[in-house]
């Protein structure tokens, strides 16, 4: 990954504002590219630059581009994508984490429940992640929000896993075990107000909470339709994955006769 980053092509989806090469679908032919070969490798860059970067890029506003997007592409900071929990199943929507604004403070209180509500299967948090881009219910005056995306430290600059933040490997993968997946607890861990990515919802000094979007659920789908580059590119290097088996498996059995 590190060799990527150093040619310069983890940033082709980036905008080159912020050091990337505005080259997006150069980004998704690539990711096909890696199909072809290293899957862990194509997980580790798909977490990184698609789905942490991605979240920082279209979930945040220009004070999140500004201070990580350029530290992204050139993996000088390594990230996580955590949304999915161990009790919530499939629906995003019912996710438990909770992000507390408390006023008085200016700060959020990221929270996990209970013991099952954990993010799981966290790509780059067993080993790697420093940062994390956490989904939350955001409780903001008492009332709550709906599903936000915060970023919540992980790790210091010493690689050490920071106070009120648990972290356990997932274990063994077959055929990935490239990929350092992990469980996340958080236990009422505190981040600053513009920690919130607050493209689609913000919470003002006063600690009033603004939305363009009124409807709680046309929100949230909005939020997600701006993740849609990672699906693409994850269809893409299936097909990749999947012509380079067939191409293993075929060769073999030309050769063999029964």
């Amino acid at each position: 990954t590190r060799l990527l980053a150093g040619s310069g092509g983890t940033a082709m989806g980036f905008p080159s504002e912020w050091g990337g090469l505005d080259m997006v679908g150069g980004a998704v032919a690539a990711f096909e590219t890696l199909g072809h070969s290293d899957l862990s490798l194509l997980v580790k860059c798909g977490v990184q630059f698609g789905l942490f970067g991605g979240a920082v890029l279209h979930l945040g506003t220009r004070k999140h581009h500004e201070r990580y997007l350029k530290r992204v592409a050139s993996l000088e900071l390594l990230g996580c994508f955590a949304m999915s929990e161990g009790a919530h199943g499939s629906n995003v929507q019912r996710v438990r984490t909770t992000a507390t604004y408390d006023a008085e403070a200016g700060e959020f209180v990221v929270h996990t429940p209970a013991e099952e509500d954990c993010k799981d299967y966290i790509g780059n948090a067993a080993r790697d992640g420093r940062i994390a881009v956490v989904f939350a219910q955001l409780v903001v005056g008492g009332e709550s929000r709906g599903v936000h995306a915060l970023l919540v430290p992980l790790r210091d600059d010493a690689g050490d896993v920071v106070e009120g933040v648990r972290i356990e490997d997932d274990g063994p993968k077959i055929g990935l075990n490239g990929v350092d997946n992990g469980r996340i607890w958080f236990d009422s861990v505190r981040v600053g107000r513009d920690a919130l990515l607050d493209r689609y919802g913000e919470v003002t000094e006063g600690g009033e909470y603004r939305s363009d979007i009124e409807n709680r659920d046309r929100r949230f789908f909005t939020m997600l339709g701006t993740l849609i580059q990672g699906r693409v590119s994850v269809g893409g290097a299936s097909i990749s994955a999947t012509k380079s088996a067939l191409t293993i498996a075929v060769r073999p059995a030309l050769r063999r006769r029964t």
